[in-house]
């Protein structure tokens, strides 16, 4: 296939560009990944360019995912190269300088979310006497905030020293490091280290998502660009809707004037949304004067398509209708269930799921629930899966062993761990260090040593047994998928099937092979599912998780201003808002719905900007539509 194969000449203009630094304005639908993956073509197949010279970074690992995969197929058998997350990127460089960075704890271990929230932020709650875990949560939040602004370098923030002295205490007791500080790391690293090395030197960098950076991604990214690596950067101001950890897009806005000479490529034709759904996502785009009007317009020949406003007086009756649309679109449009999806902007408690959820139920139309979604890693026999997998790489891995430690049945409580937290830390050691003392000599530890010592052993020897079975694996050559099950019968984890299916998921997307790389790619990556469409049956998701999905039919409910802005009535948040509502808008290819009540009752009452009130208005972003309210029961029964 050649690099240009089926482009139409803004893209083939796009893809094939060099000289200077350039910025892809790339409304939805317009082709922005087939172009980032026919640009690497061109440059290897064209220019010459080594694939080991081509670096691009994404915002997640499901982009780049795609992004790899879409690379691969259009150059079969050619080297690959290199495509990651920006998080994965960061990581992979500090550990080819881990030996060099003495301000974090050696090995690097990124804390991932599940030890973050059960192991990280209760410990700190318990070190400060907080009453409530939000409290710590918040803290770590307004540290992260630092990092993601620079704040913390500009002397603008005032740390709460309690904290940060219980912290810094923390991590050297348990050895991790946040993966939030990861790109600010490595920020730090290439500005102050001499001799900081990449893995690779970098002639072409292509960045997605341009949009979702904040100012410490682009200070790094500034970084690669003065070590003489070309910027290629994609995005949409308009569908920048991660403003909590503190993205803008000013990001993309201002990038021809923080990089001279950089040129402009824009995508204008949407081959995604028919005629109607496009004119409502452009207007609610447009509602921000400060925006790059792109020019999107939609394909030649494209289909007005059916877009509606449909009105409610209560959530009841819309929670119903929606069922019922459902189903015809279903039964009477030949819609396959996959292809629709219902979008919510809130659904705390489950407060607008649970009504939704009864309705299909009673309609008969299937429904897939991943609002809160976890990761079958958060579950025991997934996370001692990890944990186990984990000391086989490291057996000094203070984390993975208090892991176990709180999740396998043993007679190991609150009160025996936090004396051990409690000894590691009295004498400077890390908690590792600390338990093979007390294992060997019990008495050290009055009441909890044997305690402690009895699972120490039996930890140990599970681990014995797995390493043997690993060492047939590597001599068998076994698959990963064989390795991970026999780690799992050695320590006995029933139910750990579905966990072993997410660890190979995770491998396939991150383009590894081996128990090792599969490690370092978990510790660069969140590890909650990313939104996957299951089939057979109609999807319902919160609006931020639908980004990067499209469907034949979209339905967003609850399209109130109790919502959406909801409690933002300044910028930036309220433009956070109104661009999240654009990027939903947009996922629609031929059908969208949007609801509303007049009345919220029961939980719904209570959410929104006037909990308690249940009278519920449109959204500011809609009233100026074009649209006009239509009856709902009466719309739906009657097409």
């Amino acid at each position: 296939m050649s690099w240009d194969d089926a482009l139409v000449p803004e893209q083939s203009r796009a893809a094939s560009y060099v000289g200077s630094h350039a910025r892809l304005l790339a409304g939805p639908g317009t082709g922005k990944t087939l172009v980032l993956a026919r640009r690497v073509q061109y440059l290897i197949e064209e220019r010459g360019v080594p694939p080991t010279e081509i670096l691009a970074l994404t915002f997640t690992r499901a982009a780049a995912h795609e992004l790899r995969a879409r690379v691969a197929a259009a150059v079969p058998g050619a080297p690959n190269p290199r495509v990651s997350t920006l998080h994965s990127f960061s990581l992979r460089q500090l550990l080819r300088n881990s030996t060099k960075l003495a301000a974090l704890p050696q090995p690097l271990r990124i804390a991932d979310d599940w030890e973050e929230r059960n192991i990280v932020l209760e410990d700190i709650k318990a070190i400060l006497d907080l009453p409530r875990i939000d409290q710590a949560r918040d803290l770590f939040s307004a540290l992260s905030s630092d990092w993601e602004t620079l704040a913390i370098e500009q002397g603008t923030i005032t740390p709460d020293p309690a904290f940060v002295g219980a912290w810094l205490e923390h991590r050297a007791t348990l050895g991790y490091t946040l993966r939030a500080e990861l790109v600010y790391q490595l920020k730090r690293a290439l500005e102050q280290l001499q001799d900081f090395q990449l893995e690779a030197p970098t002639r072409h960098l292509l960045v997605d998502e341009y949009q979702d950076l904040n100012k410490c991604d682009l200070a790094v990214i500034r970084s690669l660009s003065q070590r003489g690596a070309e910027l290629y950067v994609a995005g949409d101001d308009d569908q920048s809707i991660y403003g909590f950890r503190k993205a803008h897009p000013d990001g993309i806005r201002n990038f021809p004037d923080e990089y001279d000479g950089a040129l402009d490529l824009p995508l204008t034709e949407c081959k995604r949304c028919d005629r109607g759904i496009l004119t409502i996502g452009e207007f609610v785009a447009s509602l921000d004067p400060r925006r790059i009007d792109k020019g999107t317009r939609p394909e030649a020949g494209r289909p007005e398509g059916e877009v509606a406003l449909l009105a409610f007086s209560d959530n009841y009756s819309e929670a119903k209708e929606v069922a019922r649309l459902c189903g015809d679109l279903i039964r009477k449009d030949g819609i396959r269930p996959e292809e629709i999806l219902i979008l919510l902007r809130v659904d705390t408690h489950g407060a607008f799921s649970t009504p939704l959820v009864a309705a299909f139920v009673e309609s008969g139309v299937p429904i897939a629930v991943d609002v809160a979604s976890r990761s079958p890693l958060d579950s025991p026999p997934g996370r001692q899966l990890l944990g186990i997998t984990r000391l086989l790489s490291n057996q000094e891995d203070s984390l993975s062993w208090l892991t176990l430690f709180l999740l396998r049945k043993n007679q190991l409580g609150e009160k025996s761990l936090r004396a051990l937290y409690d000894y590691a830390r009295a004498r400077g050691l890390r908690l590792r260090p600390a338990i093979d003392e007390i294992a060997d000599n019990p008495a050290l530890l009055p009441r909890y040593g044997r305690r402690i010592s009895l699972e120490t052993q039996a930890i140990r020897s599970v681990l014995d047994a797995a390493r043997k079975h690993l060492e047939e694996y590597e001599a068998d050559r076994l698959s990963l998928k064989g390795a991970l099950g026999r780690i799992a019968d050695t320590a006995s984890i029933d139910g750990a099937g579905e966990a072993v299916d997410h660890l190979l998921n995770v491998a396939a997307r991150a383009g590894v092979v081996t128990l090792p790389d599969l490690l370092v790619a978990l510790q660069a990556t969140n590890l909650d599912v990313e939104p996957e469409i299951e089939t057979g049956k109609v999807n319902l998701l919160t609006m931020h998780k639908a980004k990067g999905l499209t469907a034949t039919a979209v339905i967003i409910i609850g399209v109130e201003d109790e919502h959406i802005p909801g409690r933002q009535d300044h910028e930036p948040e309220l433009g956070d808002e109104r661009r999240l509502l654009f990027v939903s808008l947009t996922r629609a290819r031929r059908y969208l719905f949007l609801t509303y009540a007049r009345r919220r009752l029961g939980q719904q009452k209570r959410l929104g900007r006037t909990p308690g009130s249940a009278l519920r208005t449109l959204s500011q972003f809609l009233v100026h539509t074009p649209l006009r309210p239509l009856p709902g029961r009466e719309y739906i029964r009657a097409r």
